[in-house]
């Protein structure tokens, strides 16, 4: 047969993901022998290596790279052909609200797939901080919105709900190359304004060890944080999706003091919730997944 099995797909794009077939399996409900072979038939199907093992994890080959868009659409398409036929096919206006942290380089992605597969829903996206997203949705100015909160510690600590949780992501104190060689003393921070809560947990954590540091740049948002951590003015945290080409990841060598995950998860539920809403809220359940 010609093409590729659906769920080899599905499996693929949470391995991509979850950055290794151990962290995948728990997603999945899958054993990890099961999401291994499943990757190695993957791969006899594809004719070229998909992944590069590494002690990290796994990483993606170009040829990877590549499919993963095109399973990530395949997907997503076909959630919502069982949608339809199932009469369950969302349409009408919907506003969303997403936290600038979540998967900054895949949510342009994501939300295309959304308008292709469901096009009589009108989507009104914005991009805010998640304590005003959560403030936004109590007043009903919002129906949706993804937010940010810490696995553990003083700041925004998460309270689980694994019914709207989308997905955890490891925090990371990041900088340019050059930078990382002989870290300054204060550490430079480049960070977003004080009521970001990257801002306020990086912080709160080198306080508490009593590490020097100087607030010496402010970004209005992710990506201007990204450009000024890129460029080498100094050293800033960032969820693991967030760290783009032209930044490493500051191991134990640098003595800074362990971060805590990213909780990333849809607002719950309000009373009287129109249907758009309610389906709305499942479909994108599933869709930001992938």
């Amino acid at each position: 047969m010609r093409g590729f099995e659906l769920d080899q797909l599905r499996t693929f794009t949470v391995v991509a993901d979850s950055g290794s077939l151990s962290a995948a399996a728990p997603s999945l409900h899958l054993s990890q022998s099961t999401v291994s072979e499943q990757m190695r038939k993957l791969e006899v199907r594809a004719g070229v290596p998909l992944f590069v093992r590494s002690k990290r994890g796994i990483e993606l080959t170009p040829a990877a790279t590549l499919l993963l868009e095109r399973a990530r659409r395949i997907v997503a398409l076909n959630e919502a052909a069982f949608d339809e036929m199932r009469g369950q096919a969302i349409k009408g206006e919907l506003r969303v609200a997403i936290t600038d942290y979540f998967r900054t380089h895949e949510v342009a992605g994501m939300l295309a797939r959304l308008r292709e597969c469901y096009p009589q829903l009108s989507l009104h996206v914005s991009t805010m901080k998640s304590t005003e997203i959560e403030q936004a949705h109590a007043k009903g100015q919002l129906d949706l919105g993804v937010v940010m909160n810490l696995s553990a510690g003083p700041v925004r600590p998460a309270v689980p709900d694994p019914r709207w949780e989308l997905r955890r992501e490891q925090l990371y104190w990041v900088c340019a190359p050059t930078l990382a060689d002989q870290l300054p003393d204060p550490l430079p921070l480049v960070l977003l304004p004080g009521d970001c809560l990257l801002h306020q947990i990086a912080v709160h954590s080198l306080e508490a060890q009593r590490i020097r540091y100087a607030l010496v740049h402010s970004a209005s948002g992710v990506a201007g944080l990204q450009s000024m951590l890129v460029a080498g003015l100094g050293v800033g945290c960032l969820s693991a999706s967030s760290i783009g080409d032209g930044l490493v990841r500051l191991g134990p060598k640098h003595r800074l003091p362990a971060l805590p995950e990213a909780v990333f998860s849809l607002t719950p539920p309000l009373h009287g919730e129109r249907d758009t809403v309610v389906q709305a809220r499942q479909v994108l359940a599933r869709q930001l997944l992938v």
